[in-house]
């Protein structure tokens, strides 16, 4: 992300060191990662609930159940907003999210690049609650893990914690 002009005082930035920006005011402005957060949420026939984009990037393209931390959000508090706003699950539905790993994506909006830092989850389904997709999910649906094909989840840490997810699933099941 390259940024132009100070967010304290609105003078010009100049690139002082790979992410770090300094105005001729003396402020010290940092592009670091924009936090979000996912959810792979197993169901008890061991499928996982898979959305479908509705919105770019990545429209028409697989993803699990997150977004944006919003403001002085955790990454916890951020999935479980999520989940609720794009299937309408609210964290009685699933068991407590259990961390599989985080790592950087590119996000393109509006003829820029964002670099953003998700966490992945993994969490299982309680019950059997109604999954609607809504927000910026086009559809919902449980997919038998081997049937999911990883080249269709459009971010790389959500293929990632997919295959991560995958592995651990297969290894316990032998």
């Amino acid at each position: 992300m390259e940024m132009n002009f100070c967010r304290r005082c609105g003078a010009i930035l100049s690139l002082e060191n790979g992410h770090v920006y300094r105005c001729e005011s003396g402020h010290t402005i940092f592009a670091n990662a924009s936090p979000a957060s996912c959810l792979w949420l197993l169901n008890d026939k061991n499928e996982l609930l898979v959305v479908v984009r509705a919105l770019n990037p990545g429209k028409g393209m697989l993803d699990a159940p997150g977004g944006f931390n919003d403001g002085a959000e955790t990454f916890e508090t951020s999935v479980a907003r999520e989940l609720e706003e794009e299937v309408g699950l609210k964290p009685t539905d699933y068991t407590r999210p259990q961390y599989l790993l985080s790592d950087l994506d590119a996000y393109d909006y509006k003829d820029e690049t964002i670099d953003v830092l998700c966490c992945v989850y993994h969490a299982r389904l309680i019950g059997n609650p109604p999954i609607k997709a809504q927000d910026d999910v086009a559809e919902a649906r449980f997919i038998a893990i081997a049937d999911i094909d990883p080249s269709m989840i459009y971010f790389d840490s959500v293929r990632e914690g997919f295959l991560k997810l995958k592995s651990h699933i297969d290894h316990d099941s032998h």
